[in-house]
């Protein structure tokens, strides 16, 4: 989420995106989209099952290659054997 955003916010914003790609077991890399009123009110946009553009930001603050992550996946490797919980994906920066 945007660096502007309170941390509690953020945090309901990860939660949100994990209950919705694990309700839809989705099992990749993706993007799920919100958009925050002036009020802090998150609305939900869409999820994307790619990698975006911006997924360099995202490998600098968690550390993952999402690029080999989403091949592995896709080559049949579980998140367990690639080292991955959700939990334990935090992001820094």
């Amino acid at each position: 989420p945007a660096w502007s955003l309170p941390d509690e916010l953020r945090a309901e914003l990860h939660e949100y995106a994990v209950k919705l790609t694990s309700a839809a077991k989705y099992k990749n890399a993706g993007t799920v989209e919100f958009l925050v009123d002036n009020e802090n009110r998150p609305y939900f946009i869409e999820v994307n099952p790619r990698i975006q553009v911006e997924h360099t930001v995202t490998e600098e603050v968690t550390g993952i290659d999402v690029v080999q992550t989403q091949i592995r996946i896709a080559g049949g490797a579980t998140f367990e054997e690639i080292g991955l919980k959700q939990e334990d994906i935090k992001p820094r920066g």
